[in-house]
């Protein structure tokens, strides 16, 4: 049995140990993915030690994000609640649509007040809303319910800035804005035919209890919407409120298309316009005018944000342990050997995408989860394909993570009791409208595939060798520096023409990381990724070279702060060893490096790709490699050994390929680039 095949099978039972002992043995999720992934990393090989830090840097990846995300989410939830932002939304809208179609009306508050909450968050801030109506208007809670679900559910999956469709932007490195605008285009259409139609559908075929005690508790004190009315917010004030992230990530999107790298206006609204600044600056504007605009006093202000953050414990500990175990697959070899299966089948990375996330969110029953997990796997696929839209991955990751919600899923459990259904009827209304959810939205992704998802992610004008600047070191043993410790280099001629041979014949003898190279993961990673395994999406590209002062040695997170590069994938560092000339002579150990807190933030950002002007970007004597392990860890090529003395700090097309050097940690490279042409 090849190796592959012996980790896909580990694979397959610590997926089959989930789902049995989450759905059969009641365990908590947090528990079983913990222990599921130290044992599936042990059985794979990997050192016992290593396998708690993968797993230790997975929970930490992705909750330094999402944590922050869910905070500022859950307190914005809040506001709307207690200040009857939420209700004013649902109440105007179902006055637009009138009683016969309140059930569309459901559906778009579903999707509004969604946006910025977890779908349980979502839920228990609409849910009274839902009994009320079915209550005065005599209809299935069923018929009204379907929809709110179906809304909520569709912008979990799918829409930013929804920390879960969030976890897949980054990880497939799309924009924020134009995922946006996909998933609404996809979103609304798969939510109609889960919710008010199916619901439709539905509803008469399902025959709930008289009595719900539940709705009883939600429904008995509340008066009349028309009074409730008179003391909540304004529409237009609310929906402002929580579309403010949305509108903050979209103006930054179009900032990035419109205006050049350099204006000072882009950076400003990348800055307001990235997810957590954005979020914060609308819980922010909440305080005021869904907070003391009406009337509410500080301490009650403060009293509803802490409130709101207790119950968001248990779903980030879950959260956290999907990015444990999402990080123990990776670096235990699986996702590689899901990865290559994947491309020997030739299979669309869309259906791939959707297919994988089906799978763990069956296994897991967390879209959450089942989107961290499957994103990590497929993106370096998807890199490795030409022609698929990162943002409709997005989106078929996300529609793949709600299908066939079952036993395993805390949101099947929520929906029973909340509407009083057995487990039979749960199955026939949440879990088939779910799998409508994530059918629908392949099919409308594959539809708008047809239009956006054929060309290139990144544009540019034909090749040709016009403008092309090499800034690759020429290797020479006896001028090009090699690291202390490192192997020597050595050229001689087996046969020479000048010496009256019939040929000229060369051998070499140099080191993997000599002159201009690539450290691929394998370098510092427990089985990552060999030379020959890196994609080539980091390694063709757009680019950014950054000046960096020849006083400047370490390259830190505070230095780092000085310089625009976020945005930008692709990273080249011109320090000192340029301004100094020090790629072409004896070594040098006082040379410019990366220092890891740096690493951290351009892992964190999505670059795809980090390159120096010197033969390493660790600094000379290290005690660990810290910031090798940081990018090598986030799957980062680094390019080492840059000459850069050609060109000056921009933008620039970048090609650099190493050779193809089957299983080993690095090979020299040979690298090119272009000036880009400036965008108005």
């Amino acid at each position: 049995m090849s190796h592959n095949t012996l980790l896909l099978l580990y694979a397959f039972i610590a997926v089959l140990a989930l789902i049995v002992l989450i759905a059969r043995f009641k365990l908590h999720p947090f528990v079983v993915l913990i222990a599921v992934s130290l044992g599936l990393g042990a059985a794979a090989g990997m050192p016992l030690g290593s396998v708690v830090k993968a797993f230790q840097d997975g929970v930490g990846g992705v909750l330094g994000f999402v944590a922050i995300v869910v905070g500022l989410g859950t307190m914005l939830g809040k506001m709307m609640a207690e200040s009857g932002g939420a209700t004013r939304v649902a109440t105007t809208l179902i006055g637009l649509f009138g009683e016969r179609r309140v059930h569309w009306a459901i559906m778009v508050v579903g999707f509004i007040v969604g946006i910025p909450v977890f779908f349980q968050v979502g839920f228990m801030l609409l849910i009274p809303l839902v009994f009320t109506i079915a209550r005065r208007s005599g209809l299935s809670l069923v018929k009204i319910g379907i929809p709110l679900v179906a809304g909520l559910s569709v912008v979990h999956g799918m829409v930013p800035p929804h920390p879960a469709a969030m976890l897949a932007v980054g990880a497939y490195h799309a924009d924020i804005g134009r995922t946006i605008v996909y998933a609404i285009l996809v979103g609304l259409p798969t939510a109609a035919l889960a919710g008010p139609i199916f619901g439709s559908w539905i509803a008469p075929r399902i025959q709930l209890p008289a009595e719900n005690p539940i709705a009883a508790q939600f429904t008995g004190g509340i008066g009349g919407i028309g009074d409730i009315a008179r003391e909540m917010p304004g529409f237009g004030i609310t929906l402002f409120t929580v579309l403010l992230p949305v509108i903050l990530m979209l103006c930054a999107s179009a900032a990035d298309v419109a205006l050049d790298t350099a204006s000072t206006v882009r950076a400003t609204l990348d800055f307001i316009g990235s997810p957590i600044v954005a979020l914060l600056l609308a819980l922010l504007f909440s305080f005021w005018s869904l907070g003391y605009r009406q009337h509410f006093t500080r301490d009650q202000i403060l009293k509803f944000a802490g409130d709101s953050l207790g119950p968001t414990a248990t779903i980030l500990l879950v959260i956290g342990a999907g990015g444990g175990f999402n990080r123990v697959l990776l670096e235990s070899g699986v996702g590689k050997a899901i990865a290559d299966v994947a491309l020997g089948s030739h299979a669309s990375p869309l259906l791939l995408a959707w297919t994988v996330a089906a799978l763990i969110r069956v296994a897991t029953g967390s879209a959450t989860v089942a989107m961290t997990t499957s994103a990590g796997i497929v993106a370096p696929i998807a890199a490795a394909t030409s022609g698929t839209s990162a943002e409709l991955l997005v989106l078929a990751t996300g529609a793949g993570s709600l299908v066939l919600s079952h036993v395993n899923d805390a949101g099947f459990w929520l929906i029973k009791e909340f509407f009083n259904m057995t487990v039979p009827q749960t199955l026939k209304t949440w879990t088939v409208a779910e799998t409508i959810i994530g059918v629908a939205g392949l099919g409308f992704v594959l539809l708008l595939s047809l239009v956006v998802g054929c060309a290139p992610r990144e544009h540019g004008a034909d090749l040709t060798a016009a403008g092309w600047v090499d800034v690759t070191a020429t290797l020479d043993p006896a001028r090009t520096p090699i690291y202390a410790g490192d192997a020597p280099m050595k050229f001689d001629f087996l046969k020479d023409m000048r010496k009256g041979d019939k040929l000229t014949l060369s051998v070499y003898s140099l080191g993997a990381h000599s002159g201009t190279h690539i450290d691929a993961p394998m370098h510092f990673i427990t089985n990552g990724a060999s030379i020959d395994q890196v994609a080539l999406e980091p390694l063709i590209g757009a680019a950014r070279v950054i000046d960096i002062p020849d006083s400047v040695q370490a390259i830190d997170a505070q230095e780092l702060s000085r310089h625009d590069w976020l945005g930008v994938k692709r990273v080249l560092f011109r320090t000192r060893s340029t301004l100094r000339g020090w790629m072409d002579s004896a070594f040098h150990r006082d040379f410019a490096y990366i220092a890891p807190d740096a690493a951290q933030l351009l892992a964190d950002a999505g670059v795809v790709l980090v390159g120096v002007d010197y033969i390493s970007a660790e600094q000379f004597g290290a005690t660990a490699p810290r910031t090798h392990q940081i990018l090598l860890g986030h799957g980062i090529p680094i390019v080492e050994g840059l000459d850069l003395r050609p060109v000056q700090a921009g933008d620039y097309d970048l090609i650099v390929l190493p050779l193809k050097v089957r299983g080993h940690e690095g090979a020299p490279a040979r690298a090119i680039v272009r000036q880009r042409h400036q965008r108005l």
